[in-house]
């Protein structure tokens, strides 16, 4: 399991690509800024196509569901690795989500 910030880091740089597995309801309550939102873990149903070889860190309502989303994804050979606390510790840490509640604040992820 990755902590918040070392995946805030790794998205930020370019590193890695966040990967939501969590509801459709619960991605358009907010989500990481420029995430692929992948209900039920499944590679077919994502916003987007991913990238072969690319690192992708695994956003889930809890560890348990991002480790299993991961495990999966690994399977499929995917460099992937589960995001501990989910979005809950992410938005406790006060990092971007989008939508925001403000439609004009910027949502980069900057790497201060």
């Amino acid at each position: 399991m990755l902590g918040v910030e070392d995946a805030r880091r790794e998205i930020a740089a370019g590193e890695a690509t966040a990967v939501d597995v969590r509801s459709d309801e619960d991605w358009q309550e907010g989500h990481v800024p420029g995430a692929i939102h992948l209900p039920d873990g499944d590679p077919e149903k994502a916003t987007k196509p991913l990238e072969e070889g690319a690192r992708l860190l695994v956003i889930a309502k809890d560890d348990k569901l991002a480790a299993k989303a991961a495990s999966s994804l690994a399977e499929k050979g995917y460099d992937a690795a589960p995001v501990d606390g989910g979005m809950s510790d992410w938005v406790s840490e006060s990092y971007p989500i989008q939508p925001t509640a403000d439609p004009d604040e910027d949502t980069e992820l900057g790497l201060n």
